[in-house]
């Protein structure tokens, strides 16, 4: 695990507060030079401590106006992995996380309508070898919660 300091652990947060700070504004915030702050944000990044800076666009904006989770239990037989990866090729599959208890994943959609949902769900999810059974959940709102992990 990479080690992270006080400082780097003040600057984490700042970003998590805003993420489009600047070098400048985060070297005032902190008192310390433009420079060394830059150093210290490539350092974090090597390190994978920062995993990466992200754009968010609203997919209703795009015509998706559905985010729908999909719990699936597959039948045993081939390795995980190999499922996940056909899985991953569904380009309407925006996530998938292998999950303890009584499914094994649970995939994140976006489609632009139950029609949408229904062709992909057919087509593409159920058609998966392993597939068993699964349960689709249509997501009403989300909150997501910003900043730093330490919040």
């Amino acid at each position: 695990m990479a080690s992270v300091d006080d400082v780097d652990r003040q600057l984490l947060r700042l970003l998590g507060a805003d993420p489009r700070a600047s070098a400048r504004s985060l070297s005032r915030a902190i008192g310390m030079s433009p420079g060394a702050v830059g150093e210290r944000l490539e350092r974090l990044q090597e390190r994978g401590v920062i995993r990466g800076w992200t754009l968010d666009v609203d997919p209703a904006a795009l015509g998706y106006g559905l985010e729908v989770l999909v719990a699936i239990e597959l039948r045993q037989g081939k390795p995980v992995e190999t499922t996940i990866d056909l899985l991953s090729g569904i380009s309407e599959v925006r996530s998938i996380q292998l999950v303890t208890g009584r499914w094994d994943l649970v995939l994140t959609l976006l489609v632009r309508d139950q029609n949408h949902l229904r062709e992909v769900l057919l087509a593409d999810v159920w058609s998966v070898a392993d597939f068993q059974h699964s349960e689709t959940m249509i997501i009403l709102d989300t909150r997501r919660r910003t900043g730093s992990v330490e919040e």
